[in-house]
């Protein structure tokens, strides 16, 4: 079974939500991955719809830019890769929800970007691991 890891947190949240979403506002630097983002709204089960941009701008940067603009709200722990490598996450709200959870439209922001999950019973194998900053946006249907 393959899962993107925004899809994974995705299936992990996806409770009941809250209304009012602003617009979002992608990074200037950032490129939309048509691919990835059907990809993630497929495993979804098409509850959601997921959008994946990357761009090669630092973590810091990236979440700086979404600060100015939306909610930062937790969004647990970030795994560490098979390297030790710790994963970087922010997660922001773009409706009035108080947390992931309850949000309706929300987004993350990660590096690395990591495009694939697969679980071989409960080990978890990354693919497709680049060193960029990836930018996801979910809205539940």
């Amino acid at each position: 079974m393959q899962l993107t890891m925004m899809c994974a947190l995705i299936l992990a949240l996806a409770l009941p939500a809250a209304v009012g979403a602003q617009p979002f506002t992608p990074y200037p630097r950032s490129t939309l991955d048509p691919a990835a983002s059907d990809a993630a709204t497929t495993a979804s089960g098409r509850t959601m719809q997921v959008r994946v941009y990357t761009t090669g701008d630092p973590f810091e940067t990236v979440v700086a830019f979404y600060k100015s603009r939306y909610k930062e709200t937790a969004c647990g722990a970030a795994p560490k890769l098979p390297n030790g490598q710790r994963v970087r996450w922010a997660c922001f709200v773009l409706d009035e929800a108080e947390h992931l959870w309850t949000s309706k439209s929300w987004m993350k922001v990660q590096r690395p970007y990591v495009g694939q999950v697969t679980l071989k019973g409960a080990t978890p194998h990354f693919t497709d691991v680049r060193d960029a900053t990836v930018i996801e946006t979910v809205e539940k249907r």
